[in-house]
């Protein structure tokens, strides 16, 4: 068996890095056909009738219920028959067409729902909000809901991002050349010998590309949230105020729910010592000091009774 040798793999990676910009061009075809077809199925799903909700509904369901790779042979064999019938010959377009065709039918059906679930997170009172004041519904949406919107649909956008780069390798299977069939070509140039070695260059690759995916997400995050820190720091104010108070309630609840102040507001003491500051203007030297002492006697029941 041929021993591994990891000098292979810096002499694979300046043979593979070029075909970056084919597997970055896929993305972003991707991405921007998909974005599209996501926000008409996601407003299909808010805005639409019964009819256009259902289709759209039944048509992401239906997408995420093939695997990626059944769809590419679908459209990649699918596809030119079917243009063919209408005179229209697409046999000979790039690889690279039917590609992107296909995910952009999966990730579309994706982002519909990234798109719903983001819109409807946003309170409804905010729309009610740019409207009151005098902004028409577009420019509502535009500068109110969706930053917000933006905000909330960044992080699992990035997990679509990085789960189509991922499944974008199985486009080598029809004879596109990216990085995954880079690899391939060099595996079999060398008749299946290196194959861990170009693999492990690959591996490099996509890590460093899907470092580099997070850490622009996490930056358009940051700044998408930018306006909302003021508010989430007024808010966990408010939360800590008002649990300090639910502190404080409970520790004053147990006395209130015991009926002892209410029994000791009901006593004679506090009654005598208002009838006792009133008549000590024109009452005699004995009443005063009989009132007196009994009050004294009442705290001591009712200190008894506290402890």
């Amino acid at each position: 068996m041929r021993p591994f040798k990891p000098t292979f793999i810096f002499e694979v990676l300046p043979q593979i890095l070029p075909y970056t910009l084919v597997t970055l061009g896929i993305m972003l075809g991707t991405v921007f056909f998909g974005g599209l077809l996501g926000l008409l199925l996601a407003a299909g799903k808010l805005k639409g009738g019964r009819i256009l909700r259902g289709l759209a509904s039944a048509y992401t369901y239906f997408i995420r219920c093939v695997p990626s790779i059944v769809m590419l042979f679908i459209i990649y064999y699918g596809l030119p028959e079917l243009l063919l019938s209408f005179g229209i010959n697409i046999n000979n377009a790039n690889k690279a067409v039917f590609v992107i065709t296909t995910f952009t039918f999966m990730f579309g059906a994706s982002m519909s729902e990234v798109f719903r679930s983001a819109y409807l997170a946003i309170d409804p009172g905010q729309s009610e909000a740019g409207l009151s004041i005098g902004l028409s519904r577009w420019q509502t949406f535009r500068r109110i809901i969706l930053p917000q919107a933006s905000a909330v649909a960044l992080p699992n956008f990035t997990n679509a991002l990085v789960n189509l780069m991922k499944e974008g390798t199985l486009a080598y299977t029809i004879g596109l050349i990216d990085i995954m069939g880079k690899g391939q070509l060099i595996i079999g140039l060398n008749h299946g010998s290196y194959a861990l070695e170009t693999y492990i260059a690959m591996f490099v690759v996509y890590w460093v590309l899907t470092l580099l995916i997070e850490a622009v997400s996490k930056r358009l995050e940051k700044h998408l949230l930018r306006g909302l820190r003021p508010h989430e720091e007024a808010v966990s104010k408010e939360k800590s105020v008002s649990k300090e108070k639910s502190v404080s309630e409970k520790i004053l609840y147990p006395i209130y729910e015991t009926g002892i102040l209410n029994k000791l507001k009901q006593s004679n003491g506090f009654f005598d010592v208002s009838m006792g500051k009133a008549r000590s203007a024109g009452s005699k030297p004995g009443e005063t000091e009989n009132d007196q002492n009994r009050f004294q006697r009442t705290q001591e029941d009712n200190s008894w009774k506290l402890n």
